[in-house]
């Protein structure tokens, strides 16, 4: 190995200044020494970057984690610290440091082993970008050349930027900036002395080294780094002093990803849109504003948590917990601000907000009232609430639709009907209404299943998507209005062209009188109803329970004025959740758990005084 750098050096010092320069062209041409030129149209693959609603960055999607910064956002100490540790001499040798290879060679012939290289950043930027990293003389020689060229064509600090973004730091990070979030969620112009020293540290071993797995090696050789930079004249002797004293504090590792894994995987969709092929989401870098809420997104897994230990405790002898599906809406903008779709998204990624289709039992109920109202029927209107049956003239077989624990209640209003979600009433109503009529409204909500035209769609057995039905909730509440529920709200690229930006466009598609009368039969069964558990709130609450016959989904979806949110309870092969497991009881709790902490960052005001604003 000794003989292997002594006879580098001597190729790379001897041989050029003998031969001359018809020589040096010779060897280039033989070595196929690619034009450092391209480097300027040079475009490495970028992560993709989403922040959430107040601009937090709490995400990235990539294959090679890269953000690209220039280097007037570096740090001095950060840009130091990687020449203090990786190439000391960098601003004084013209890409291959002679004293630093003679150096290396002395001290590795006086300990006896390879213990130290002399690689300059520039050779390190070489082989980065043009060259495998086998261990043969032709590629040093390589190397060396395509440094010396690099060094002629490009100054510097360019040099230095474009190796401070393309060096792998670990975690699936390259360059400095998407590293700095990696390790500390941040950028790199907020970083530390002893942070950037962290950073420069892992160039050696990036796995190895990693502080979140080996931190008590990762904190010698963050040491080191500071004492290299002392030795450089880069940091006082006080600074240094101060820095090795100080802990290494990280950021949770891979937090923001857990909890928002969901809402992610529904992004990534979404943009399949405005990329020009499905590979452009993980390497051109894009920015994306999203609408998610990471506060509200903590109280939504604290509530679902909750609910789910009480469910455990209701049913002891069940051994599998069921799912939950969670959604929040803003009412005024359509804007998601929490996407659960699943207790846990590193065990289950399947999106059950987004990508299930459940039976939404009682929960389907206020689509029929609203059709009804729709043709003028009144919230006074009676209707008969008592056994009924139905015979198949083809198949002779009987339904018999039934009520929760076979009540009954004769002649009751409308209002009291969904109040209290009375099954016999509704497919009464269902049947004064017509299936078409009700089919064509649910469409119109942009709720997109195949509905079967029979009496059993009463009961809620068609199958839906929750967002959709969250959507067409959220529409009751805003008047009428029909708006697409919005995840994305501005999209650029890396050098800040815009690519797309939301622009508020909502769609009347239900008469306002009748969304308003709906909405205050809603806040019945709020007050009177099967949700009267969360009357408690002080807020203005509206809302529908939703059981299927045979408690295999529980439902609950709500809103005040402001924020509408859904709740979902099952399971995924559709297991019975319990004889009395409704939505009153399985997803109910969990709603008021998260709204009695959400509604505190919203108005607390009547649907009467948001009347007047546009939507």
């Amino acid at each position: 190995m000794y003989a292997r750098i002594i006879k580098l050096a001597i190729i790379i010092i001897l041989i050029p200044a003998v031969l001359g320069s018809s020589f040096g062209y010779a060897l280039v041409n033989y070595l196929e020494i690619p034009d450092v030129k391209e480097l300027e149209s040079y475009k490495p693959k970028s992560a993709t970057r989403l922040y959430t609603d107040d601009g937090t960055m709490f995400a990235e999607i990539f294959t090679e984690k890269r953000i690209s910064i220039p280097i007037t956002q570096m740090p001095d100490y950060l840009k130091n610290a990687f020449i203090a540790i990786e190439d000391v001499r960098f601003y004084k040798h013209f890409g291959v440091d002679l004293r630093g290879i003679a150096r290396a060679i002395y001290r590795n012939l006086f300990k006896g082993q390879i213990t130290e290289g002399a690689s300059t950043i520039t050779q390190q930027l070489a082989r980065n970008l043009y060259l495998t990293r086998e261990k043969t003389i032709k590629r040093k020689i390589e190397e060396a050349i395509l440094a010396v060229q690099i060094e002629r064509t490009y100054s510097k600090d360019e040099i230095l930027n474009m190796y401070l973004n393309l060096i792998y730091l670990g975690e699936g990070a390259y360059g400095v900036e998407a590293a700095s979030y990696a390790y500390f969620h941040k950028g790199a112009s907020e970083l530390t002395l002893e942070e950037a020293a962290i950073l420069a540290a892992l160039t050696k071993s990036p796995s190895k080294l990693s502080p979140f797995k080996n931190p008590a090696k990762a904190k010698e050789r963050r040491d080191l780094v500071l004492w290299k930079m002392y030795e450089a004249g880069f940091i006082s002797r006080k600074k240094y002093e101060e820095a090795i004293k100080k802990p290494i504090i990280l950021a949770p590792f891979k937090a923001y990803e857990k909890k928002t894994g969901y809402f992610i995987e529904y992004v990534k969709q979404l943009l399949e849109d405005y990329a020009e092929t499905p590979q452009d989401i993980y390497i051109k870098g894009f920015n994306i504003n999203t609408t998610i809420n990471l506060k509200l997104t903590e109280y939504a897994y604290e509530a679902i948590e909750k609910g789910i230990e009480g469910y455990r405790q209701r049913n002891p002898k069940k051994t599998a917990m069921p799912e939950v599906a969670l959604i929040a809406m803003e009412i005024k903008t359509g804007d998601i601000k929490v996407l659960i779709g699943g207790r846990d998204f590193s065990i289950s990624p399947f999106n059950r907000a987004t990508q299930a289709k459940r039976q939404p039992g009682s929960a389907f109920k206020p689509i029929i009232y609203l059709s009804a109202l729709e043709q003028g029927f009144d919230t006074e209107q009676m209707l008969l609430d008592a056994p009924i049956s139905f015979v198949n003239p083809y198949t002779k077989s009987v339904w018999q639709p039934k009520n929760y624990k076979n009540e009954y209640h004769g002649y009751v209003t409308m209002r009291k009907a969904l109040e209290l979600s009375l099954n016999t009433a509704t497919v009464r109503l269902l049947e004064k209404t017509g299936l078409d009529n009700v089919i064509e409204l649910a469409k119109r909500l942009n709720i997109n299943s195949k509905f079967e035209p029979n009496l059993s769609l009463a009961l809620g057995t068609t199958e839906v998507v929750p967002l959709e039905l969250a959507a067409s909730y959220a529409t009751f509440a805003r008047g009428g209005i029909y708006i697409e529920p919005v995840a994305i709200k501005r999209l650029t690229t890396t050098e800040g062209e815009l690519l797309y930006e939301h622009e508020p466009d909502g769609k009347r598609v239900v008469s306002e009188e009748a969304a308003h009368a709906l909405v205050d039969i809603m806040k019945g069964v709020i007050k009177r109803g099967t949700a009267k558990a969360a009357s408690r709130l002080p807020y203005v609450l509206a809302g529908k329970t939703g059981t299927t016959n045979d408690f295999k989904d529980a439902w609950f979806v709500g809103f005040s004025p402001h924020l509408l949110c859904l709740v979902w309870v099952g399971y995924d092969k559709g297991e019975v959740l319990g004889p009395k497991e409704s939505g009153a009881t399985a997803a109910l709790p969990i709603w008021i758990d998260f709204m009695s902490k959400a509604l505190q960052l919203y108005p607390n005001d009547d649907f009467i005084q948001m009347e007047k604003e546009e939507f």
